[in-house]
């Protein structure tokens, strides 16, 4: 069998055995193996994602599976082992770092203790003079998966304190005024990482980023159910060994035909991995779908190298807002959950560079880390990157599965960067008939989708990209719910008709998500192919409350309802109050007006004072009470006799509700 792979690979590995091995060199570039941090997982058991690049000679390159990189992947600068830096990420893509941040924390799950992690993060912060995350300035905080901080695992020996690093100090350099959470499992079984994600969340992080999977199948229910928090970003990397990991076939001779978990469960966000090129500035110059196994080959026979993971499940079913994508028929995933929902740099000849002092022995030795700087990548860069992308954001936005935030920005050039090159099969984006399918297939098991965007890149949606790459953090904030007030708020959807005439909008809403109530959109959103904006004003709501909604539309291809969202009412505040001018003044009488917002809370009180100076004196009731709403109602109230002519008066309105008292700017007026 892997002689008829080496017949298939043979034309594309030509041109590098004439030239015997060896690529031109020109000034930037340099050689280097690719390592995997951790061992592959037994039963059970997960293994972490992050790749090592380990520099080598030029001449030894094609003897020992090097291959060309360039250093800073572009840049006139690199960090101090040639990889990407902090600055340079927020370049090409576009944030600011210093943006927000402030009140989120972003959790980190891995298995094992790594001893050096705070100092190495110190080392890392001085270097790209980071402001310091330390336990005594309570930014970095690391826990056991009991939450305890004294009762941690054992220290790592499997390479995953590599991961570590890699992890907590993209999450502090991507987001400064975040706090960092690390929680260490007792070990890399699937069970103690579940452990692990539930103790982040009841510890308060808002975004949780998981850099490790296992073979789709593993992960019992109650596993599953830990990536399972509505309103927390749980992220999760999709794996390094292609679609479906095809590059596993290296290994076993056999495609696996199946993506990894946790990414491919349907409420999490799967992060993809990408190739991406700087100009000498250090900004984005182009990026595409990582892949460094698929063809052209640079050996005559399968060698394990690299590309993001990802592929339709075979166990879960998508989202409604994946399954409504513009395009989803062309993945070929039926009504299967495809990861990825994003994607971001991952390729390790790309990596980014962190510092890792700490030497786990026999494994970190043979990976190439514990010495110091080092470059990583793998979707293990990926997923903490889009982890602090999110928290940069302000988090989830009230968004159940913040996953969805994503689909409501497909398309949105402002807001993504549109991936349309290659793919994470065996044919890295090539057309079917060139690359030898359905022969490979129908050979060693599902190694590429077949022209299908579940593995090629697309204008738009497609499965190894996701929606594309990140463009600033637009893509990452929900504009689901505007104008909160303690009794109203303005619900906003985007709603693609996908060329079919949209006969009914509405927005379902409730306490729960059974929701109970209903009010139509505005407006229609017609019948073209883009998203259009859709939204709808709910009063009545009660102060202090979490509520649910949903947009549900009708056309010709059936019902579709969007995700579910969760916003929460004002609390009931002291009444909001205008003094306006007096009207109907003659020579004993006046009419006093004035506006009060209630702020959701029903009045006890509603009067005006007035008198001959500022001091009053006198004071008469509203005519009538606003009620207990959030918008400004008219009030008045008349003075039909005692004034004295030819006089000036003062006075202000006065209203209380159990939040407080609020009291108007003095005005004037003299009688006649």
């Amino acid at each position: 069998m892997l002689l008829l792979v080496s017949v298939l690979l043979a034309d594309s590995s030509t041109a590098l055995a004439a030239s015997g091995g060896q690529l031109a060199s020109p000034a930037n570039t340099r050689y280097a193996q690719i390592r995997g941090v951790c061992p592959p997982p037994a039963p059970g058991r997960a293994t972490c994602f992050a790749l090592v690049r380990v520099p080598v000679a030029s001449n030894i390159a094609a003897s020992v599976g090097g291959r060309p990189y360039v250093l800073g992947d572009g840049a006139s600068e690199s960090g101090p082992a040639g990889g990407l830096t902090p600055a340079q990420l927020a370049s090409a893509y576009e944030y600011d770092p210093t943006e927000g941040g402030t009140g989120q924390t972003v959790a980190i799950i891995d298995a094992f203790d790594d001893p050096k992690i705070e100092a190495d993060l110190g080392e890392f912060d001085k270097k790209y003079k980071l402001a310091e995350c330390t336990t005594a300035d309570g930014c970095l905080r690391k826990v056991g998966q009991t939450g305890s901080t004294t009762s941690l695992p054992k220290a790592d020996k499997e390479g995953w304190s590599g991961e570590i690093s890699l992890d907590v100090e993209t999450v502090h350099g991507v987001c400064p005024k975040c706090k960092v959470l690390l929680v260490e499992a007792s070990s890399e079984s699937l069970a103690d990482l579940a452990a692990s994600v539930n103790e982040a969340v009841s510890l308060g992080a808002r975004e949780v980023s998981n850099s490790y999977g296992a073979l789709e199948g593993g992960m019992g229910a109650s596993e599953q159910a830990a990536y399972d928090h509505p309103g927390v970003v749980i992220a999760v990397s999709a794996g390094d060994s292609g679609y479906l990991n095809w590059d596993d076939i290296a290994g076993t001779l056999e495609a696996p035909g199946v993506p990894d978990v946790p990414a491919s469960l349907p409420r999490v966000v799967a992060v993809g991995g990408t190739s991406l090129e700087l100009t000498t500035s250090g900004a984005r110059k182009s990026e595409s779908v990582w892949n460094d196994s698929g063809r052209p080959s640079y050996e005559e026979e399968f060698k394990q190298y690299s590309a993001t993971g990802g592929g339709c499940s075979t166990l879960f079913t998508a989202p409604s807002w994946q399954q409504n994508v513009p395009g989803w028929g062309h993945t070929l995933c039926g009504t299967k959950r495809l990861d990825n929902d994003i994607s971001a740099v991952a390729d390790p000849y790309t990596g980014f560079d962190v510092y890792d002092s700490y030497n786990c022995g026999k494994t970190c030795e043979k990976g190439g880390i514990g010495k110091g700087w080092v470059t990583i990548g793998g979707t293990s860069l990926s997923s903490p990157l889009i982890s602090a992308l999110y928290a940069l954001a302000g988090g989830s936005g009230g968004v159940s599965y913040p996953a969805a935030t994503l689909y409501g920005h497909l398309g949105q050039a402002p807001s993504l960067y549109d991936v349309t090159e290659g793919g994470n099969g065996y044919c890295d984006g090539e057309a079917p008939g060139p690359c030898g399918e359905p022969e490979v297939n129908e050979l060693l098991g599902n190694l590429d989708c077949e022209g299908g965007t579940a593995c090629d890149a697309a204008t738009g949606f497609d499965g190894p990209s996701g929606v594309g790459s990140p463009k600033g953090l637009g893509a990452f904030k929900s504009n689901a719910v505007t104008s909160i007030t303690q009794t109203s708020a303005t619900l906003n959807a985007r709603v693609n008709p996908d060329g079919k005439t949209v006969t009914e909008c509405e927005f379902e809403y409730g306490t729960s998500a059974k929701y109970g109530s209903k009010v139509p959109c505005k407006s229609l959103p017609g019948s073209g192919t883009s998203p259009v904006a859709v939204s709808a004003k709910v009063t009545g709501l009660t102060p202090n409350s979490e509520y649910h909604f949903r947009v549900v539309t009708l056309s010709s291809g059936g019902t579709i309802e969007g995700p579910d969202v969760t916003f929460k009412t004002l609390k009931v505040a002291a009444p909001s109050v205008e003094t306006k001018a007096a009207s109907g003044v003659g020579e004993a009488s006046a009419t006093l007006n004035a506006s009060v917002n209630p702020r959701g809370g029903a009045l006890s009180v509603c009067k005006f004072e007035y008198g001959t100076s500022s001091k009053y004196g006198s004071s008469v009731p509203c005519s009538t009470l606003p009620g207990s709403g959030s918008s400004p109602v008219a009030v008045s109230a008349s003075i039909g006799a005692g004034l004295i002519a030819n006089s000036e008066y003062h006075f202000r309105i006065s209203a209380t509700n159990v939040a407080g008292t609020g009291k108007g700017k003095d005005v004037a007026f003299k009688t006649s």
